[in-house]
């Protein structure tokens, strides 16, 4: 019997390996070569800080402008970053001797293992004998795995779940494009190159905070140590803790994640990170883009251009990795823009107009290659901030609001609330920054002025935008990334002179810091509930009686029927072409564990239990019905509903039926009476159409 736990882990380590110098050599060489930040004269250790986000930044919306117009130089280009940081490194660390190396580094290093060996055990399949278990996050990475797969096979790729006719992708898919370079040298699962980008994103998310106090806060002294306390603040998320103990105490259950006793979360950074790294990876390409003007203000002559330039395809890779972020950090610079002209700033504020025109010249291939969408949904639209949660407490004492005046004003009032369980900590380091900065005690300088500004933008979208082209409200989640890296770097520096001595300086009253203290041990209590339910909630669901998610299966066999289907699907991957088209049942309640573990695309797929074959991605939702209806036949009738000839006229090469659909129960149906490629207690998979008969000759 094979281990996928081991499996998983070696390969999660290899594709982790093969990304890293895709992942530095780029941004190393190109600071380098252009000099981004005085790259050529600083110290080793901040190039090497340098080389991960520059890479993040530029990378995606190159490799994506290579790939679809000229392949060759994708790999040229590759091959000679990689070439060429080679022999930097040789000449840049040759006098570089390791006793010299500060300790904080060392530390740094080891927080950087310790991330990814965490990422990486939160990720792999958990396996208990014959019984196996993925993650919480299996929920999106199975669609980000069949989406990878396509997007590996060819650029503009096509919509996986609703494959013959292709759809064009419509979705923000560049941190995917990037991540799946490895693949096209080396053979490895999709979920491995999906789960390597989230180990790289919180690298580059760890440089980010390192670069955000040196060239934002300006922090001139102890910036090692801050730089560290700011890693360690990742642990830290609001109050969340106290909503889940009181909904375990009135409902009786634990939840699987932390985030989901709200309607519209603030994500924490584990929550974020594990859950989706392409937001995270928009978030560190607009963040360097603004430092990098911001920094780049005070150049003068031509050399000002660079900066712009680069920042505009660093705006235009982050709109290829996540709207929602993105957009955000629109309305922050359109509103600093506002602050720069009221002040006469004009250079600055030409140089962020130009980089915005850069972004959209760059990134114009990219957009328009998406298509249309038909589903009629606004990407963003004006509700103001739910809080079920409070309007819970207000029925509770017998207050009930029968208008939709009535739940906004209830909402408004309850806003303050909702943003301190979401930020606990983090908005208490909003205030005492707040409260500095009346005082005198922080200049308002234009980096702050600047900084407050990403808070405002983040604030003003969380609390009065929403979007609906998901059945999540995905802005309203994602639009606060800036603020939260923001608090997390005034949140570094308060937390170090609190440790160091000078917290009269916070504030007059120390029951202030007590109250601080309280907060983050709460906000740590909250990351360290949530890491261990996303990774035993399957196990707990299997063994315990706790109540699970919809996509796994109620009968206690969750980690029986995970382990035979994942042994299929590795099994069809092996006697298949990666253009092969597999078909499981398209109503299925349980969908997640197919696209985990299919790596190929889909006649007809249910994302996030979709019922329009995931035409929000691609498609027309008129045609996924009648495709549906003739799909469904082959795992309901007995006869098939002319198996053959239904997988020819939509390109199905295999068929794979569990034991919950119909047709398995059926002790006369086709199931048993034609022959399996790959069979188990629990599936069982046919070649038909075209595929069948090859197999036949």
């Amino acid at each position: 019997m094979r281990n996928f736990t081991i499996v998983d882990t070696l390969g999660i380590l290899k594709a982790c390996i093969v990304l890293a110098p895709l992942m530095f050599a780029p941004g190393y060489v190109i600071g380098w070569a252009c000099d981004l930040f005085e790259f050529r004269h600083r110290r080793l250790v901040l190039r090497f800080v340098l080389a991960v986000p520059l890479t993040i930044a530029i990378c995606p919306m190159l490799t994506y402008l290579l790939a679809r117009f000229l392949e060759p130089g994708l790999w040229v280009f590759y091959i000679g970053v990689s070439a060429a940081c080679v022999l930097f490194l040789g000449r840049d660390a040759g006098g570089v001797k390791l006793q010299s190396v500060s300790k904080y580094i060392w530390i740094a290093l080891g927080l950087t293992v310790l991330w990814a060996s965490v990422a990486l055990g939160s990720l792999i399949d958990l396996q208990i004998g014959n019984q196996l278990y993925p993650p919480i996050e299996a929920y999106d990475h199975s669609v980000r795995t069949a989406l990878i797969a396509a997007v590996a096979r060819h650029i503009p790729p096509s919509n996986p779940f609703f494959a013959n006719a292709a759809a064009p992708l419509r979705y923000h898919y560049l941190w995917l494009l990037f991540c799946s370079l490895p693949m096209k040298v080396f053979h490895f699962s999709p979920r491995y190159a999906v789960y390597s980008g989230v180990v790289w994103c919180g690298v580059g998310l760890i440089c980010v905070i390192a670069l955000g106090l040196k060239f934002l806060l300006r922090v001139q002294t102890g910036i090692e140590q801050k730089a560290l306390l700011g890693v360690g603040l990742l642990c830290v998320t609001g109050l969340d803790i106290l909503p889940i103990l009181y909904l375990r105490t009135t409902l009786g259950s634990w939840a699987a994640d932390m985030e989901w006793w709200n309607e519209v979360q603030i994500t924490s950074w584990a929550g974020s990170l594990l859950w989706a790294p392409h937001h995270v990876a928009a978030l560190i390409a607009c963040f360097v883009a603004f430092l990098l003007l911001r920094h780049a203000a005070d150049t003068s002559g031509s050399r000002a251009a660079i900066p712009v330039i680069v920042s505009g395809m660093a705006f235009a890779s982050a709109a290829g990795l996540s709207v929602y972020v993105t957009f955000a950090f629109v309305v922050a610079i359109f509103l600093w823009l506002l602050a720069l002209v009221a002040r006469k700033v004009w250079k600055e504020a030409a140089m962020f107009g130009g980089a915005g025109v850069g972004a959209l010249i760059w990134g114009l291939p990219y957009l328009t290659s998406l298509g249309n969408s038909g589903s009629g949904a606004a990407f963003a639209e004006f509700a103001l901030r739910p809080f079920p949660l409070g309007l819970h407490f207000a029925q509770q004492i017998g207050i009930n609001f029968t208008s939709q005046t009535a739940l906004t004003i209830a909402n408004a009032i309850f806003l303050p609330l909702n943003y301190a369980l979401e930020l606990g900590f983090f908005l208490a380091v909003g205030v005492v920054r707040l409260c500095q900065l009346f005082h005198g005690r922080v200049e308002a300088s234009s980096d702050e002025q600047a900084a407050w500004t990403l808070v405002m933008a983040s604030f003003l979208i969380g609390t009065f935008l929403r979007s609906s082209t998901t059945g999540s409200n995905d802005l309203g989640w994602r639009c606060f990334l800036p603020a939260q890296l923001i608090l997390l770097l005034w949140g570094a520096v308060i937390v170090h002179d609190w440790l160091n001595g000078v917290v009269s300086r916070l504030s007059p009253r120390p029951v202030t810091h007590w109250a601080l203290a309280t907060l983050l041990i709460l906000g740590l209590m909250g990351t360290a509930y949530q890491m261990f339910m996303l990774r035993v909630f399957p196990v707990l669901y299997d063994y315990r009686d706790i109540s699970g998610l919809s996509w796994m299966d109620p009968d206690g066999q969750f980690g029986k029927r995970t382990y035979a289907l994942r042994a299929v699907y590795e099994l069809l991957d092996a006697q298949l072409p990666a253009s092969a088209v597999l078909q499981s049942s398209p109503v299925t309640a349980d969908p997640i564990p197919h696209m985990l573990y299919s790596g190929h695309d889909s006649a007809a797929a249910t994302p996030w239990g979709d019922p329009e074959c995931g035409t929000a991605f691609g498609g027309d939702p008129d045609l996924c019905a009648l495709r549906v209806q003739n799909l469904i036949g082959l795992f309901e009738l007995p006869d098939g509903g002319n198996l053959d000839t239904t997988c020819r006229e939509y390109g199905i090469d295999a068929v794979i039926v569990v034991d919950s659909d119909r047709v398995w129960k059926e002790p006369s149906s086709w199931i048993w009476s034609r022959h399996p490629v790959v069979t188990n207690d629990y599936v069982r998979a046919f070649r038909c159409g075209t595929s069948a008969a090859s197999v036949h000759r």
